[in-house]
């Protein structure tokens, strides 16, 4: 038999000692079964639950109503579901704190269900799928770690190629120094010397490199292609009035000799080619702008 309201949630048991009267149920979990036991007067009860089945008495108030004749009430309830066959309670009466009897009720078979509808019992209906039409919130939600890491990437990959190009403008920058013609020409006339080519047969790479070094501090000095000029043009250059004639007069007959060195074999001696390489440091400091010439030109 199945209650409804509140009839289906009190469920009523009359228990009468040794004959109560057998009734099948169905409640819900939780709700309260009510107990009337009639018993002999007494001073107070003990309730034992049931092992076996998860029935359990509930806490509060119990009644016991003398004038019904010795009768006592108490409510009890399931917390599982599914069908129990609930053994006899037992009550045990006490008086001056001696057990005095024992009163039993009868067996019981209960339907427990849950409160919860068994959707696998009952499904819904399959609801049709409905469109959504494409949004930038969740296209962003979806993808935004994406963004933010390609743009990461992207900012790395800019200070990288930012720190090579400021690392090679650095490297061009020592490289390649901007010195005066004269203390360019001095220096690689130093490392001519160190290199001592004469002392190892190589001759023609010593009147070479000589001729080339003088040949590039001309240019720097007096602005003019002296690096792309042969030894004959050289030589109508330095007739100009404003270059010194030590030009003319010593550095000239050298490029001729070293002309005859590269192209004609002609073999020079130790003492000439040391000979043109002081010739080459005299000519340099002679020629090389001091600080005054450069003051006065600045002036004029």
């Amino acid at each position: 038999m199945k209650l409804h309201g509140i009839e289906r949630t009190l469920l009523v048991l009359e228990f009468m000692f040794l004959g109560a009267a057998i009734a099948s149920a169905q409640i819900h979990v939780g709700d309260p079964i009510e107990y009337r036991v009639k018993i002999t007067p007494c001073d107070s009860v003990e309730i034992l639950e049931p092992k076996g089945v998860p029935l359990r008495v509930l806490p509060g108030k119990r009644q016991i109503a003398p004038e019904s004749g010795g009768e006592i009430v108490f409510h009890a309830a399931l917390f599982d579901t599914g069908a129990f066959d609930v053994p006899a309670l037992r009550v045990v009466a006490y008086g001056s704190g001696q057990p005095l009897d024992t009163f039993l009720s009868d067996e019981r078979h209960i339907q427990v269900v849950s409160l919860l509808d068994d959707t696998a019992a009952t499904p819904r209906p399959i609801k049709p799928y409905v469109e959504h039409p494409l949004r930038f919130a969740d296209l962003w939600r979806e993808y935004a770690h994406w963004v933010a890491i390609a743009l990461g990437a992207a900012a790395l990959l800019f200070a990288f190629i930012w720190w090579r190009r400021r690392t090679k403008q650095g490297i061009k920058e020592q490289v390649l120094p901007q010195l005066p013609p004269a203390e360019l020409a001095l220096r690689e006339l130093i490392s001519l010397r160190d290199k001592k080519y004469p002392d190892r047969g190589m001759v023609k790479e010593h009147y070479s490199e000589f001729s080339e070094i003088m040949r590039r501090y001309l240019e720097g000095n007096y602005s003019f292609p002296a690096l792309e000029m042969t030894t004959h043009e050289l030589s109508l250059e330095f007739k100009r009035e404003e270059l010194p004639t030590c030009w003319r007069q010593e550095l000239l007959p050298i490029l001729f000799e070293a002309d005859l060195v590269k192209f004609a074999k002609e073999v020079p001696s130790l003492s000439d080619c040391a000979k043109i390489l002081d010739t080459g440091f005299r000519l340099v400091e002679l020629t090389r702008p001091h600080e005054e010439d450069a003051t006065e030109k600045q002036a004029a």
